[in-house]
C-alpha cells in the first residue's frame, strides 16, 4: 500500500471513529437530564424560516411552553426579526453553526467559521445531523461552547403520519429526555398532539438549560447508542409501555409462556412483564416497587380487556423482589435458557447499574407468574 493511501485510510478511520464516538454514542455531549426527575426539554433545529417560525411561536405561546432553539446562523443573518422575536417570548438561543452541512463535510478552517456562530444565547452548540470531525469537540471547547445532542428525536422529517409520530414519542419519553424537533410546518400539529399528554402524564416541560445537564459517560454513551436497537426490538415483538406515565418502569407484550408451571403448560397465551433497566437504574428501591405497583395496576386493565391472556409473567434475576413485595410465584427456567438470560443479565446490571448500590451478589434468573384469576385479584381493584 502506497504511502498516501495509508494515510487515506488513517484519516477516514479517525474520521469514522469520532463520529462514532462523539455522534452515536454522544460521549462527552450533554444529551438528556436526571432521570430521576420528571422534566423533559423541547428543542427546535434549523430555524428561523418566515414560513414556518411564526406559527411554531404561535403554538408554543398557546401551550404555554418555553423551549430551546438551535438556529443556522445563515438563516438567522437573513432573519434577525425572526431570532428577535423567539428571544423576546422567553426561549432560549443557541447555535446550530452557520452552516447546515455534516461536520465531516467541511474544511477544518471551514468548520472553525461554521463552530463560531454564536446567536447570543446558551453557549451550547448542536452540529448539523449531529455529525462530528475529530475536530468538532476541539473547536467548541476552545470557543468556550459545550456540544448539545438529544435522546430522544420526534423524527418529524419523516412521512410518517403525525398520529404515529406522536405515539412512538409517548411510547419512549423518559425522564430528562431533551427531544428533537425541527422548524417544520408540521411541527406546531404535532406539539398539540404531544404536550397535553406529557403533561398528563406527569411531565414538567422546561427549555434545555434547566435540566441540570451532564456530559454523557462512556457507560451513558452506549446505553445512547443501543438505543435503536431497543426500539426495533420491542415494535417487533409488541411491548409497550403498561402505562403511560412519567414513572413508569414496566413494558408489556402479549407472548406465549417459555415453560410449563404447576397448572399452566408452556405456550399459554400470556403478558409478558418487561423491566426498563435505564428507568429503574435511577429511582431508589422504595420509588421503584411503588412505582411496579402502579405499572400492575395498569398491566391489570390489559388482562381485564383480553379473556386470551391467563397468565402474567416475566424472566428476571429479581426473584425476591418478586415473590414478597410483589407476590408472584417463581419457577426454575432450563437450564439452557437460564444461561443465556444469566449473561444478558450480567451485561446489563453492569450497564444500568447505579453507583450508589453494591452490586447484586446472585446473577440466577427464574421464571416469575401469576395466573390470571391471582393476578386480577391482588392487582385488578374492585
Amino acid at each position: 500500500m502506497a504511502a498516501w493511501e495509508a494515510a487515506l485510510a488513517a484519516l477516514l478511520a479517525l474520521y469514522g471513529a469520532s463520529d462514532l464516538l462523539f455522534r452515536w454514542m454522544g460521549v462527552g455531549a450533554l444529551a438528556h437530564g436526571p432521570r430521576n426527575k420528571a422534566r423533559v426539554a423541547l428543542t427546535f433545529d434549523d430555524g428561523p424560516d418566515p414560513e414556518t417560525t411564526p406559527g411554531l411561536l404561535e403554538a408554543l405561546e398557546e401551550l404555554e411552553l418555553r423551549a430551546t432553539f438551535f438556529l443556522t446562523g445563515r438563516r438567522a443573518r437573513r432573519h434577525p426579526e425572526l431570532v428577535e422575536a423567539i428571544r423576546q417570548a422567553g426561549h432560549e438561543l443557541a447555535s446550530h453553526g452557520l452552516f447546515h452541512r455534516p461536520a465531516f463535510l467541511m474544511a477544518p478552517w471551514t468548520e472553525w467559521v461554521h463552530t463560531a456562530y454564536d446567536p447570543g444565547g446558551l453557549p451550547l452548540y448542536r452540529p448539523p445531523h449531529g455529525a462530528h470531525s475529530p475536530l468538532t469537540r476541539v473547536f467548541a471547547r476552545t470557543l468556550g461552547k459545550r456540544v448539545a445532542l438529544w435522546d430522544l428525536e420526534s423524527k418529524d422529517w419523516t412521512r410518517l403520519e403525525d398520529e404515529a409520530l406522536a405515539d412512538r414519542l409517548l411510547e419512549l419519553v423518559q425522564p430528562g429526555s431533551v427531544v428533537l424537533f425541527h422548524d417544520l410546518a408540521r411541527t406546531p400539529g404535532l406539539l398539540y398532539r404531544v404536550v397535553p399528554e406529557l403533561r398528563a402524564m406527569g411531565f414538567e416541560l422546561v427549555p434545555m438549560g434547566e435540566l441540570d445537564l451532564r456530559p454523557l459517560s462512556f457507560k451513558e454513551g452506549l446505553i445512547r447508542a443501543l438505543q435503536g436497537f431497543d426500539e426495533r426490538y420491542d415494535r417487533a415483538h409488541g411491548i409497550r409501555r403498561c402505562r403511560r406515565s412519567a414513572d413508569n418502569l414496566f413494558r408489556c407484550a402479549k407472548a406465549p409462556l417459555p415453560a410449563d408451571v404447576p397448572g399452566l403448560s408452556k405456550g399459554t397465551v400470556g403478558l409478558e412483564l418487561h423491566f426498563d433497566s435505564r428507568r429503574v437504574a435511577a429511582k431508589s428501591p422504595l420509588a421503584i416497587v411503588k412505582a411496579l405497583k402502579r405499572d400492575l395496576a395498569g398491566a391489570a386493565e390489559r388482562v381485564k380487556a383480553d379473556p386470551e391472556i391467563q397468565v402474567v409473567f416475566a424472566v428476571t434475576p429479581l426473584v425476591e423482589g418478586a415473590k414478597e413485595l410483589l407476590g408472584f410465584k417463581l419457577f426454575d427456567l432450563p437450564k439452557g435458557r437460564s444461561l443465556v438470560d444469566a449473561l444478558s443479565r450480567r451485561f446489563f446490571d453492569w450497564l444500568y447499574r447505579d453507583p450508589r448500590y453494591p452490586p447484586k451478589p446472585s446473577y440466577a434468573v427464574k421464571l416469575i407468574y401469576l395466573a390470571r384469576e391471582d393476578f386480577l385479584k391482588k392487582y385488578g381493584g374492585p
